[in-house]
């Protein structure tokens, strides 16, 4: 009787621990329960969501960048700040033939001139058109536009009694904006007028003064 009791025991036993240890046949995650599925699926779908969120937050800092850039290139206008990257990749090689034979008229190097803009007697001329001028010019400069090749009385008037005047131009053809209007003022009687070497964008590579915006009393 108790060798029966102790084979029923043995095999109670053994039957128990077949069903403890999973089949080679069944896969892991399935030995754990249906609970494992449903783990899984919860943790996959709150890496979406977090994924998701990220992605929002990412879109949104970009939107947000964007209209800051938007939104301080359009102060820049308003304040009258020049475009200095544009004035830059739009100018040609700098100054390089000497001023035409003329007593009158002569050269000014870039510190040079810079050390004049205070002067109340010295007047910078604008040799460039009207909207070249208005994106970006040297503080307090005048603007007489060489399209035409001439310029009129009012032109002249505007500098006449400067001791010095000073011309640029965006230094295209060597400069030659510059030189006309330099040259033309000469012979209108103005006694020391001279032409910025470099031009604007030898002024603007040094970090001289510039402002943006329309002249208020040129011709």
């Amino acid at each position: 009787m108790s060798g029966a009791r102790s084979l029923r025991s043995e095999l109670l036993r053994a039957a128990i621990n077949r069903e403890a240890v999973p089949s080679p046949d069944v896969p892991a995650h399935d030995a754990a329960g249906p609970e494992a599925p449903l783990q899984r699926d919860l943790a996959t779908g709150a890496a979406a969501r977090s994924t998701g969120r990220a992605t929002r937050v990412a879109i949104e800092a970009g939107r947000v960048l964007l209209v800051g850039a938007l939104l301080g290139a359009a102060i820049g206008v308003l304040r009258g700040v020049p475009d200095v990257e544009g004035m830059r990749a739009e100018a040609p090689a700098s100054c390089a033939a000497p001023v035409e034979a003329r007593p009158e008229v002569r050269w000014i190097e870039q510190a040079e001139a810079h050390g004049m803009v205070e002067d109340v007697a010295v007047t910078f001329v604008d040799a460039r058109s009207r909207d070249a001028y208005e994106a970006g010019h040297v503080a307090g400069a005048l603007n007489v536009p060489m399209e035409t090749g001439a310029i009129d009385e009012r032109a002249t008037s505007l500098v006449r009694g400067s001791r010095v005047v000073i011309t640029y131009c965006d230094t295209s053809g060597d400069c030659a904006s510059s030189k006309r209007l330099a040259g033309l003022l000469a012979e209108a009687g103005l006694p020391d007028v001279r032409v910025l070497r470099g031009g604007m964008p030898g002024w603007l590579e040094n970090g001289y003064a510039a402002e943006a915006g329309p002249c208020r009393v040129c011709p």
